[in-house]
């Protein structure tokens, strides 16, 4: 699965096309990726795609301003990241008793944070 991911969004990083197949259109992934709805400065919306936002955000606070990526129920997440050329899986699981999410939200941009923090050029 992750290696699945990994070609995914490589694939996204690279303008919609992986190794020598193109499989989307750079207008596609532009239109995926770029704003389309903004509820609050925490809340910012593609094409199913969470945008990194100004305040609090799971990509966490080293991740450029053009991160996007997606979150799921169960503590997953893959965000990408096209001005760094990276991009994070997240494959967690946590479920917690009354169902609340925000708690392992602070966890993912955490995680996040180390992961871009790592990267030595």
């Amino acid at each position: 699965m992750t290696d699945d991911l990994a070609v995914f969004a490589q694939m996204l990083l690279n303008g919609g096309v992986y190794g020598d197949t193109r499989i989307l259109s750079p207008v596609t992934v532009r239109r995926m990726t770029e704003e389309h709805l903004r509820v609050n400065s925490t809340v910012r919306r593609g094409l199913g795609w969470d945008l990194h936002s100004e305040e609090f955000c799971t990509a966490g606070d080293l991740l450029s301003a053009s991160a996007y990526g997606h979150t799921g129920f169960t503590g997953t997440s893959l965000w990408m990241d096209p001005e760094n050329d990276l991009f994070v899986i997240l494959l967690a699981h946590r479920l917690h008793p009354d169902g609340r999410q925000s708690a392992f939200n602070e966890v993912r941009a955490r995680i996040h944070n180390v992961v871009a923090a790592s990267i030595v050029e």
